[in-house]
């Protein structure tokens, strides 16, 4: 085995990666571990393969476009990046974590977007990295994009940023823990090979792969893994502020664009183009106060030096600009009020809705559009709608007999019209005027 450190990291050991993911990776590093061929190196990490927005590089690599920090992650997760072998293409949680201390600690950025394309990896360090993501919050607006996929490890550092926005082809979710054993003790047995191990504790050697894996140890890994599931669980409902049984429900199912936000592990759709246009937008901006104090400065000294020494201050001339940029802003937050309205109205009045309220009221809250929102309400199911309750008093008056109405009877004399009448409410009662008197 040329590269037993790495194979120590991939077999025999929990592992939050998407489980195709670590097939394929087995698949294409196996030969490799076994002394096939070598490693290739690849190129560094490039954050520009995931936007066409440009910008100067930090001294730790990553752009910053418009005030916006744009760090990348990509490829398997491990613990940490710098290892022996050539493997420099596996980015380390620790890698992650100094770039984002970086941006946050950097003057020139107002706003960070985590940009995601890794299937997970090694469960060392990854918890470690979320909760340094989670202690971020407040300091500067953080966005994750999924584009592409951010799944099982990488979700769980996504879950910790401010929103989580997917594109609509990205993958989300692989809530999971996985591991592969690996036994090469019949294929050494063709080969005429036999390993012996020769060690102290009984359970030194468990899991090798010289031998079939035993029940007893593989229920310790298996305890292992549920361990650190309850874990993962914990932390994504602590970050998404949901149910950790609505985490736990997912079963560690991979969701597509709309089908994440239905699962409520991403806020909406959009692209990292979008995201870094929408975080440039908010760079703050600044105003010439001190323009403004020098004029105030100015006009406080001119009036000492008065002879007067009580004339009013020169009031300061409207800004016809500062006007114009009020009017537009209250413009704008009229035409937003009338959009919203208008996109709820849509999202409610959609054929589904009335079967699926909740779902409905979710995507006016997740802030989807009428479209995306159209497509999430016809993937549901088809219910019938509730029918409203029964009126218990419609139901009571419909439950008795109508009264016997015999017609229009001739006049008779004014004296004898109430007895007559009541004579014959009684009667269609089925009561006799005897029996009542």
């Amino acid at each position: 085995m040329k590269y037993p450190h790495l194979a120590a990291r991939l077999f025999n050991t929990p592992l939050m990666v998407h489980p195709a993911k670590l097939d394929a990776i087995i698949a294409g590093l196996g030969p490799r571990l076994l002394g096939v061929d070598a490693l290739e190196g690849l190129q560094a990490l490039r954050p520009e393969m995931f936007s066409t927005r440009r910008g100067p590089r930090s001294e730790r690599g990553y752009r910053v476009v418009d005030g916006v920090a744009v760090i990348s992650a990509m490829g398997a997760l491990v613990h940490r990046t710098r290892l022996d072998a050539d493997s420099t293409s596996l980015l380390g949680y620790n890698d992650i974590a100094a770039d984002m201390e970086d941006a946050m600690a950097n003057p020139n950025v107002h706003a960070i977007a985590q940009v995601w394309d890794s299937p997970g990896g090694e469960s060392s360090g990854a918890f470690e990295l979320a909760d340094r993501l989670l202690a971020m919050r407040g300091r500067k607006p953080v966005i994750a994009v999924v584009d592409c996929m951010a799944a099982s490890g990488a979700y769980l550092a996504a879950s910790a940023a401010d929103e989580v926005v997917i594109n609509s082809v990205g993958y989300a979710g692989s809530i999971g823990v996985v591991a592969r054993h690996v036994d090469f003790s019949h294929a050494l047995q063709n080969d005429g090979i036999k390993v012996t191990s020769i060690f102290a504790g009984d359970h030194k050697v468990d899991g090798n792969p010289y031998e079939p894996l035993p029940p007893a140890v593989r229920a310790d890994i298996q305890a292992d893994i549920d361990g650190i599931y309850d874990q993962f669980i914990a932390a994504v409902a602590a970050h998404r502020r949901m149910d950790a049984q609505a985490v736990r429900k997912t079963q560690a199912q991979t969701y597509r664009g709309v089908a994440a936000i239905a699962a409520g592990l991403a806020d909406r759709i959009g692209t990292t183009d979008q995201v870094i246009s929408e975080l440039a937008a908010r760079r703050p901006r600044i105003h010439p106060a001190g323009q403004s104090a020098r004029s105030n400065a100015k006009g406080a000294s001119m009036s000492d030096t008065n002879p007067g020494g009580n004339q009013p201050a020169a009031t300061p001339a409207a800004d016809p600009g500062a006007a114009a940029l009020e009017q537009a802003r209250a413009e704008g937050r009229a035409a937003g009020v009338q959009a919203e309205r208008e996109r709820a109205a849509a999202i409610l009045g959609h054929e589904r809705a009335a079967s699926h309220t909740a779902l409905a009221h979710q995507c006016i809250a997740s802030g989807l559009s009428a479209e995306q929102s159209a497509a999430i309400l016809a993937a549901a199911p088809s219910v019938a709608p509730p029918q409203p309750a029964a009126n218990a008093f419609i139901a009571a008056m419909g439950a008795l007999p109508n009264p016997a109405v015999s017609g229009i009877e001739p006049a008779g004399d004014g004296g004898n019209e109430a007895s007559a009448l009541a004579a014959q409410v009684l009667k269609s009662f089925g009561i006799s005027a005897a029996a009542s008197a």
